[in-house]
């Protein structure tokens, strides 16, 4: 990998860039690049000269709370993945009109950021179309992918340099500026300077978490646990919602952790007219009733806290993070705190190796009785997991990681229709009784 000498000066300029996605099924579910925004605010805040270009940036339809149907082109299908009966899509804009949104650029480096493993090979045909733009012009990647898949990465990205999340002060030295780690992540992302219009804006609390599931990377793409001062985070809340944004996601992992700090914050932005969601899920064993009110008075939509599974052996294996007490007081806290019935969701875990769908559905009936909405979450091995080491070397090819097709994968093409018929079933009768908590609607 070539080295680069290089100076900073308040002149440099930086094109930077957030890839497509190629994958089976893709939906603006508020996936705006939250890490790589707040780097390029930082960044801005340096002095530096930024554009940035987000190939996602084209939604041909609008639904709720700011989320919609991106723009996708058929592409050819990868032959690893040729048993899945579905079709491969490219989402976002379109090829030629990135290359106009590139001409009349002048970079000295090109910042990419990666998010799903799989999705790597949109990031290898942007690389390629930047590497013609801008012969000699330094790509540099990040992100997770980069983070999680380092050696694929720099066996297939035509990058000049790749980075891990936990290299990020090399980023820095190469751009010839001091590294304040902590005012770095204090950081919060200014969406104006990124985009024309937002519908809606995405935040951290905080970042990484306290907590060692064996299915999950955060450790490894956060290291500990690092809050943002309670005072950015209102300052930012209160800016937006005069700006007129309605919504506000919470991409924290842990935004119950520690219940009195949270207290403070949700008391300082309640009496605010906006909506927040939780995709990333909270905690259920750190809910009270004090906490349900104020999350229901701050205006949390359907607020998701995660679950996985009802099975002890497999709650202990996996980081004995929740149990069944916690789901059941959990609850009752909520309704305490004036949350009804169906006003609330349980991520419970859908295709993991060995699983029994007939004990899965009676777990989905128990949460409906309890007045849980359920929202099945498609189980995949993700890299340097304790669970990722359990699978054989064909997973080394991050599209195999992908979590809507890796419950069902298997070269036998008829097996595969079967699993599939058998996963959707079960997505339907979810989503059948989740219809009846909400009424019908």
């Amino acid at each position: 990998m070539p080295s680069f000498d290089i100076c900073y000066n308040e002149m440099m300029n930086i094109l930077a860039i957030n890839p497509w996605i190629v994958d089976f099924a893709a939906y603006d579910f508020w996936l705006k690049p939250y890490g790589f925004l707040v780097i390029l605010s930082y960044l801005k805040s340096k002095g530096i000269t930024l554009n940035y270009i987000d190939c996602l940036d084209k939604k041909i339809t609008q639904g709720t709370f700011g989320r919609g149907k991106y723009y996708s082109e058929r592409v050819e299908k990868p032959p690893i993945l040729k048993s899945i009966p579905r079709i491969f899509k490219r989402y976002g804009m379109t090829k030629e009109e990135l290359t106009n949104q590139l001409k009349g650029k002048r970079p000295d480096f090109i910042l990419l950021t990666s998010s799903m493993t799989y999705w790597y090979p949109a990031l290898r045909e942007l690389a390629m179309i930047l590497k013609r733009a801008f012969p000699g012009v330094p790509i540099i990647l990040g992100g997770t992918y980069a983070s999680l898949c380092y050696e694929h990465a720099n066996n297939t990205i035509p990058c000049d340099f790749i980075f891990k999340n936990e290299q990020l002060k090399k980023l820095f030295t190469l751009l010839g500026l001091d590294f304040d780690y902590e005012n770095l992540y204090s950081h919060l992302p200014s969406y104006e300077d990124f985009y024309r219009k937002s519908d809606y804006v995405i935040l951290r609390t905080s970042w990484g978490c306290p907590f060692s599931c064996s299915y999950c990377a955060i450790k490894k793409l956060s290291g500990g646990f690092f809050r943002i001062p309670l005072e950015t985070v209102r300052e930012f809340i209160f800016r937006y919602a005069q700006k007129g944004i309605k919504d506000f996601v919470l991409y924290d992992d842990a935004f119950l952790y520690e219940p009195e700090h949270v207290k403070k914050l949700l008391h300082k932005i309640h009496t605010l007219n906006v909506r927040f969601h939780t995709p990333n899920a909270l905690h259920l064993k750190f809910l009270d009733k004090e906490i349900a009110r104020l999350l229901k008075e701050s205006g949390f939509i359907n607020p998701h806290f995660g679950l996985e599974t009802l099975n002890p052996r497999l709650q202990k294996t996996w980081g004995d993070k929740v149990n069944k007490t916690d789901l059941l007081e959990g609850i009752k806290a909520l309704k305490k705190g004036g949350f009804q019935n169906g006003e609330f969701s349980v991520y419970l875990l859908l295709g993991y190796p060995g699983q029994n769908l007939k004990k899965l559905r009676r777990e989905v009936d128990l949460l409906h009785s309890l007045g849980a909405k359920v929202s099945l979450s498609e189980f995949s091995p993700v890299p340097h997991t304790e669970i990722f080491q359990q699978y054989p070397p064909p997973f080394t090819d991050p599209l195999l990681h992908n979590n809507s097709i890796f419950g069902f994968f298997t070269q036998n093409e008829t097996k595969t229709e079967g699993k599939m018929r058998a996963f959707w079933k079960m997505k339907n009768y979810a989503r059948g009784l989740n219809k009846k908590l909400s009424g019908g609607q």
